[in-house]
């Protein structure tokens, strides 16, 4: 084994420094990067916060809008109900009233046909 000299040893000394320099400085550098990330997760955790805050608020308003229309709502279902019963019932007075009316027809045709004269 030989023997370093001092400035052997004073320049592998100096490398090293220059190492660990080089990777203090890297460190240094992903220190600030994951500060600015951290940040910057903060900040859209913070926005996404009080855009959800917004939503909220909205949705109350849409509740209290849709509760204070209920009554309404029902009131139109009721009328819709007793539209649609007016209508078939309705549908049932027409097909009576033709069926009077053809009955009408026929017993006068019938009289017509038996008598030869038409009905009183």
């Amino acid at each position: 084994m030989t023997r370093e000299s001092i400035g052997e040893r004073q320049v592998r000394l100096e490398e090293q420094l220059k190492n660990v320099n080089a990777a203090l400085a890297t460190l240094t550098e992903q220190g600030r990067e994951a500060a600015e990330s951290r940040k910057r997760g903060y900040e859209a955790s913070e926005a996404m916060r009080l855009e959800i805050h917004d939503i909220k608020h909205r949705l109350d308003g849409l509740e209290k809008a849709v509760d204070a229309i209920k009554p309404t709502t029902a009131e139109y279902a009721q009328v819709r109900d007793r539209v649609v019963f007016a209508g078939r019932m309705g549908r049932w007075l027409w097909g009576l009233g033709k069926a009077l009316i053809s009955a009408a027809a026929g017993a006068a045709a019938y009289w017509y046909a038996m008598t030869g004269r038409p009905p009183p």
